[in-house]
């Protein structure tokens, strides 16, 4: 079980195959959770400034996601519409 920190800035959880929620961590900064195969909801994340979900092929909706500032969803194959993320700065595919 994650929990909420007001004073995490950064957090890199690549990798970490048995963490299905991640919705405790939207008020970071930067997440890294590539690689983090069971994860399917995001949809707390969009706050973030910058999130790497590379090989994350369980999630398939990205469209909360729309105001970050850095998104890579590389490897993500689950994810087929992009449409509402035109305003990302750096957008990874």
């Amino acid at each position: 079980m994650l929990f909420r920190s007001r004073s995490l800035h950064t957090l890199d959880m690549r990798g970490c195959y048995n963490v299905t929620d991640v919705s405790a961590l939207g008020g970071l900064h930067k997440l890294d959770m590539s690689a983090c195969y069971a994860v399917t909801d995001v949809s707390a994340l969009g706050a973030l400034h910058t999130l790497d979900m590379s090989a994350c092929y369980r999630v398939t909706d990205v469209s909360a996601l729309g105001g970050l500032h850095t998104l890579d969803i590389s490897e993500c194959d689950g994810v087929t519409d992009v449409s509402t993320l035109g305003k990302v700065a750096k957008l990874v595919r």
